[in-house]
Formats: C-alpha cells, structure tokens, sequence
C-alpha cells in the first residue's frame, strides 16, 4: 500500500519561514528516499523529491509516493519547474536569456522573471549554464552543498542526490564557487572543482570543459570514472536498473566515450570489452552485470 505524503497540507499547518535551509532540508529529504531506493536497486524515472521547496521567495509544493517512484511537482505562482527524467534532456532558455540544459534525473527551480539585484536558481542533478550578461544582477546556481555564482559565463553544475562528490566545471568566463563550510574559489576556464561532502575535501583539476558539458549533445564522456559512476550515468541515460555483483567493480578507473547514436546494449557491450570476464543480461528495464 502506498504512504502518501502531502507536503502542501504540513506546509500549511507550519508556521515555518522560507529559506535557503528550506531547500536543504528537502534535498537531505530527496536523499534519504533515494538512497532507500539504491539498496533495493529499484529506480526508476527520476521526477524530483528534492526541488519541492527552493527559493527565498517561493515554495513548491510536492506530493510523492515512498514504495513508487511517482513524483509530481506544483509549483506555486510565480515559480517554475523543469524536470529531466531518465532517459530525458531538457532545455529552457530563462526570462533574462539564460539558457539551461537538464541532463536526466535532474531538476531546476526557478521563478518566472528575476528581482533585481540577483538571479538566483536551484538545481538537482546536472545542467549546463548559458548565463545571459548582466552586471548588475549576478546569476546564482544553488545546489545542496554549494552555490556558483557567474556574470556572463558557461558552465556545468553536477549535484546529484546520494552521490559522493559534487562538481562545477568551466567552459567560458569566471565563476566564484561558495562551498558549505568552506573558503570561496574562482575558477578560470577548463577548470572543474570537486567537492566531497563527507569528506569535507576540494580538489581542482584542469578538463576539457567541452567534452564535460558534451552530454547535451547525446554524448558521455567519463574520465577515471569508477564503475558504479558510470552505472549511475547509464541508468538515468537510458531508465533502466543495473545490478552488479562484485566490490572489485568499485576500484575501477574507466576512460570511455559513447557516441549519441550509441545504445545500452552498445555501451554494455564496450564495458564487458574494458573489465575481461565480465559479462551481463538485460531483463525489461533491469540489467544484471556480473564479473
């Protein structure tokens, strides 16, 4: 049977006040649900718990199901959401000219037009950001664990729930990254900051910033990912379930690049090629990787 909750019927009853703690609160709400589902190894489409209540002027209001992975988003006047689900990429160019690409599994919230003094937007998962120009109004990406703050930049945010490290790469401009408990970093273009949360650790590298954002055009590019990584990726790419069987997989350092036209079974195909001895069958929208 299934537990509804109703978070517009508790939102009413609070007396709560609206604030970038609201968010996250919801994202470590998002998180315990999915980490529930990554035990049973049960996902399925990613429509997003973790959006419902992001904005210093507004709340979305979100019912959800706990035993299904049924989630529909209501936002109130004034606030808007776009949802990539797996399988899915999604795009929308903002009332200032910014335009956004969701990668799958992800979310944004933002409000209809911007205030002055500040454009501010809140994402789950993965996008990347062609922000419009505008001095006067810095443009912000709040994320759980960090904020990226541009002028007039191109970027990617990579903010998924119950993954362990958060990043923020660079293609064109500056951007200032304001991490949770930690010191503020400028990144200068190719560079990409990753954050671990539970760690508390910051590491920069240099990337191509290009090939990193490459995922709006059907690519996916993975560079010394390890193999539950890329599992994550395939998964939200093409909606299905991968179970694997083996901790050896997690040591893994994998370099591959998979072509828009590429399918599960191809990108299945080219793994089995990189870890000898591995092999894997696909049932429906369930896929059992063995080694």
């Amino acid at each position: 049977m299934d537990k509804k909750v109703n978070i517009e019927d508790i939102w009413k009853q609070s007396n709560g006040e609206i604030s970038p703690r609201t968010f996250k609160e919801w994202v470590r709400l998002g998180g315990r649900i999915d980490a529930a589902e990554r035990r049973s190894r049960r996902r399925r489409t990613l429509a997003t718990v973790f959006a419902a209540a992001a904005s210093l002027a507004v709340v979305a209001m979100l019912t959800f199901s706990l035993t299904r992975r049924e989630y529909s988003i209501s936002p109130l006047d004034g606030t808007c959401n776009l949802v990539a689900g797996y399988g899915e990429i999604s795009s929308v160019t903002l009332e200032d000219g910014t335009v956004v690409h969701l990668n799958s599994g992800s979310t944004l919230l933002y409000p209809e037009s911007f205030k002055e003094g500040s454009r501010i937007v809140y994402l789950t998962g993965e996008g990347n950001f062609d922000v419009a120009k505008d001095p006067s109004r810095p443009f912000i990406v709040k994320t759980a664990h960090m904020d990226v703050q541009a002028l007039g930049t191109s970027f990617c945010v990579h903010s998924y729930m119950g993954e362990r490290t958060v990043r923020t790469t660079l293609k064109e401009g500056r951007v200032k990254v304001d991490i949770s408990g930690e010191e503020s970093r400028v990144l200068e273009p190719g560079m990409q900051l990753e954050y671990n949360p539970s760690e508390k650790t910051v590491s920069l590298s240099i990337v191509d910033a290009g090939r990193t954002m490459s995922w709006e055009d059907g690519y996916l590019s993975f560079n010394n990912s390890s193999f539950p990584e890329v599992v994550s990726i395939l998964e939200r790419r093409f909606n299905v379930s991968i179970s694997y069987n083996s901790e050896n997989m997690r040591q893994s350092a994998l370099n591959v690049r998979f072509m828009p036209d590429e399918s599960l079974e191809d990108a299945l195909g080219v793994l089995t090629l990189l870890m000898p001895g591995s092999s894997y069958r696909i049932e429906g929208d369930r896929v059992f990787y063995h080694f």
